[in-house]
C-alpha cells in the first residue's frame, strides 16, 4: 500500500474508530455492550461509532455460537490491515508528545498527575481491565 493511500484510508478513520478497532484487534469477537464497557472514548453505547464502521467495511456483525439472540462483532479482512497503521500512528504520535514535552516536565510526574485526575472513575476502571487485553 503507497503512502498517499495509507494516509487517505488514515483520514477517514476517527480516534474514537481506531479504538474499536484496535480492542477488537486483540479481544474478538466482542458484543456491543462488551466493547462498550472496554472503551475509554465514548461513555455511553457505541453503537453509532461501531455502525459507521460496520458501513465502512472495517468490522461485521455475526451471531453468537452459543447464543442466537446475541450479536458479536469482528473485524473485516480490511479492519485487520488498518492495525498497523494505527498502531505506527499511534507509536509516532506518541513520540512526537514525549519529544515535545520531555524538557518540560518528566513523563512519570505527568503520568502521575494525570493518574490522579481518573482515580475512581469508569476510565481507571477501563484502562486496567485493557492492561490484561
Amino acid at each position: 500500500m503507497n503512502f498517499s493511500l495509507k494516509i487517505t484510508i488514515l483520514a477517514n478513520i476517527t480516534p474514537n474508530q481506531s479504538e474499536v478497532l484496535m480492542i477488537l484487534s486483540k479481544k474478538e469477537p466482542l458484543s456491543l455492550k462488551e466493547l462498550g464497557e472496554l472503551l475509554i472514548c465514548e461513555s455511553k453505547s457505541p453503537s453509532r461509532l461501531v455502525q459507521r464502521l460496520v458501513d465502512n467495511g472495517f468490522v461485521y456483525k455475526s451471531k453468537e455460537i452459543d447464543d442466537n439472540r446475541k450479536s458479536v462483532l469482528h473485524l473485516t479482512q480490511e479492519g485487520r490491515r488498518l492495525i498497523p497503521l494505527i498502531t505506527e500512528k499511534k507509536m509516532i504520535f506518541n513520540q512526537v508528545l514525549s519529544d515535545s514535552i520531555a524538557d518540560k516536565i518528566d513523563i512519570s510526574v505527568l503520568n502521575d498527575v494525570l493518574r490522579t485526575q481518573i482515580k475512581d472513575t469508569n476510565s481507571e476502571e477501563k484502562i486496567e481491565i485493557r492492561k490484561d487485553i
